[in-house]
């Protein structure tokens, strides 16, 4: 788990201190100064200075994380669910209390001042960035469930790519041209692209009930180039099929 560093805590404290609550709602709305409806786009706000490492999903959790611990110490938040059994705030960690000792008696502009060199206010002209970004970090987790554009329940992994065993395997069968476009390495960057490809696994668990089963290099694994590779997994939870991605190849053609 990656630490928090003092000016990420001090994000989470003026997400948390200064969210717009309105008597109308249960619950508070990101500050008025970031200009965005939804949390997320705040968190997104500072990812690009304060992320230290961590993907997109795993940035946002973490800053709602440092946001929730302040605001059963601030009357206000209306976040009330984040009382201890006894009622009573749920002690800071030792970083986090000074962060709240420093900057509770501050105004927003105070504490604005000591945060808004790590934020970028353009958050929302990026939300493509960020969703493709998000789906490339997502590929290259190893295992996750999803679904083609059909409907079809599929289990993915990245794992067989990083064994060299199972890619030389693949690689064997398959060849080192494109599943999907043809695409060849060396033919285009000469002895610099000699022999790589990308391997792909996916596999359908409508049939496997739950049960792993072995992996067949032939059935279960592709080789696709790196812009193919892209795109089979660009939106979140839908994995293209191979037919499904020569598709789109052969119409982006016609």
């Amino acid at each position: 788990m990656e630490k928090r560093s003092k000016e990420f805590l001090e994000v989470g404290f003026y997400l948390s201190k200064f969210g717009e609550v309105a008597s109308s709602k249960n619950y508070p709305s990101p500050p008025a100064r970031l200009k965005v409806d939804k949390w997320n786009n705040a968190y997104r706000i500072f990812y690009e200075k304060l992320n230290g490492g961590r993907t997109v999903l795993a940035f946002e959790r973490s800053l709602k994380n440092a946001r929730d611990a302040f605001d059963s110490h601030l009357p206000n938040s209306k976040r009330i669910g984040w009382l201890s059994d006894n009622r009573k705030p749920n002690p800071l960690g030792k970083e986090s209390q000074i962060v709240f000792d420093e900057l509770i008696d501050k105004t927003e502009d105070q504490v604005w001042e000591i945060i808004e060199k790590y934020s970028d206010l353009k958050v929302k002209d990026y939300k493509q960035i960020f969703d493709d970004l998000i789906s490339i970090q997502e590929s290259e987790s190893e295992y996750k469930t999803g679904k083609t554009e059909g409907g079809k329940k599929v289990g993915m992994s990245s794992t067989y790519e990083r064994q060299p065993s199972v890619r030389n395997e693949a690689i064997n069968i398959h060849g080192l041209e494109c599943t999907a476009c043809g695409f060849n390495f060396q033919e285009f960057y000469g002895d610099w692209g000699k022999g790589f490809i990308e391997v792909h696994h996916i596999q359908p668990l409508s049939e496997n009930k739950g049960k792993e089963t072995e992996t067949n290099p032939e059935t279960d694994l592709a080789v696709l180039c790196a812009n193919c590779h892209r795109m089979v997994h660009r939106k979140k939870d839908i994995t293209l099929s191979i037919q499904e991605l020569k598709a789109k190849i052969n119409k982006g053609r016609s």
